[in-house]
């Protein structure tokens, strides 16, 4: 069954609440998609860092690496991990949901950029990325200098009429995304300069998809993701009501001033359905993965994958893959993942096991 209405304008956000859980139930097979995300099977140069009970996003650059670690209380504490080895907690308010970081070259130093909001969304439950994260209310952007703990708020990204999220930084510029309160569900993409100035709003990713007669998907659904930044590019993944009961994929790749293109696309729905995401763009190449749409449908035949895309050549290289990695991050010859090592128990376990199943891990993909 599609996902089809007459075009409309959005809703007020009180009025929105139905739609945003038809969005949460089709996000979260995407979800777990991409929480099946596609990995090279172990190798004998794998590396073990840390040990988590959840599943959540990644980031590295320049030795760097970050994710969300759980604490007792229930709460998610941003923690790093440095070029030596060192892991570290800074000291920054926790959150109720994992948080959504990205690391990269800020004007003094590497960064961590993320969000925080007022009122979170709830979280999704079950160890599940929750990848709704415009629909939490008083959202703002943050950026965290990593060689001085040093956290200020990002002004002019962050406004008291929006909500700002997934923010990615390359040196003097910073990309995010804005859900205004008059339209809570028509998210935006944007870059702007760090030092001030106009937010250039950027083009996106598919917001509807129409038939002959002209009846089309709810573009009220559409929500992009994953945003990470390296120079004049800008690459992410999007999520979009197609013709089918699940979400459809992108992965999309702007150049700031320039052109816009879109990488990979994959349907929502069969059990040979791929879903694609967590992009990351080194070097001139973007790596993301691939894997099943639907990983509760028994017998899924889609083919899981990490993904190297050439931003120049503009092809696309395949390493073979296993379906027990959750998240994903590339830094220079590493991909970094986080993996399950009891599969299909969310990092927990059954029965579950203290301190999680999921570990972090540093594997070198061999594309073809």
């Amino acid at each position: 069954m599609a996902h089809r209405e007459l075009n409309g304008g959005p809703p007020a956000r009180a009025a929105t609440f139905a739609l945003h859980g038809t969005f949460r139930w089709c996000m979260r097979l995407v979800v777990a998609a991409l929480l099946g995300l596609a990995a090279l099977a172990p190798s004998a140069t794998a590396q073990d860092v840390a040990r988590l009970d959840r599943a959540v996003p990644i980031a590295a650059h320049d030795g760097w690496l970050a994710w969300s670690a759980r604490g007792a209380d229930d709460r998610f504490r941003l923690t790093l991990r440095d070029p030596r080895g060192a892991v570290t907690t800074p000291a920054i308010p926790s959150r109720s949901i994992s948080f959504d970081v990205d690391l990269g070259p800020g004007p003094r130093g590497v960064v961590a950029a993320y969000s925080r909001c007022r009122e979170e969304v709830p979280s999704s439950g079950g160890g599940q990325l929750p990848a709704d994260y415009d629909e939490g209310r008083g959202c703002d952007a943050f950026l965290l200098e990593l060689g001085t703990g040093a956290e200020r708020r990002l002004r002019g990204v962050s406004t008291p009429t929006a909500d700002e999220t997934w923010p990615t930084v390359w040196r003097d510029r910073v990309a995010f995304v804005r859900s205004y309160d008059r339209a809570p569900t028509r998210p935006h993409l944007y870059v702007r300069s760090l030092a001030g100035g106009v937010s250039a709003r950027q083009p996106g990713g598919t917001r509807r998809v129409c038939d002959p007669e002209r009846v089309c998907t709810d573009p009220r659904v559409s929500r992009p993701y994953a945003l990470d930044l390296a120079g004049r590019h800008l690459v992410f993944g999007w999520a979009f009501a197609g013709r089918t009961v699940g979400l459809d994929t992108e992965i999309r790749l702007d150049t700031i001033g320039g052109g816009h293109r879109r990488i990979a696309r994959e349907p929502g729905e069969g059990t040979a359905a791929r879903a694609i995401g967590w992009p990351d763009i080194d070097a001139g190449r973007v790596f993301f993965s691939a894997a099943c749409g639907n990983p509760d449908l028994g017998g899924c035949a889609a083919r899981p994958e990490l993904l190297r895309y050439g931003v120049t050549s503009r092809l696309t290289r395949a390493a073979d893959a296993d379906p027990s990695s959750l998240a994903h991050a590339r830094d220079g010859d590493l991909t970094w993942l986080l993996v399950d090592t009891a599969p299909k128990t969310e990092c927990q376990g059954d029965p579950a096991v203290p301190g999680g199943t999921c570990v972090l891990r540093a594997v070198r993909p061999a594309f073809r």
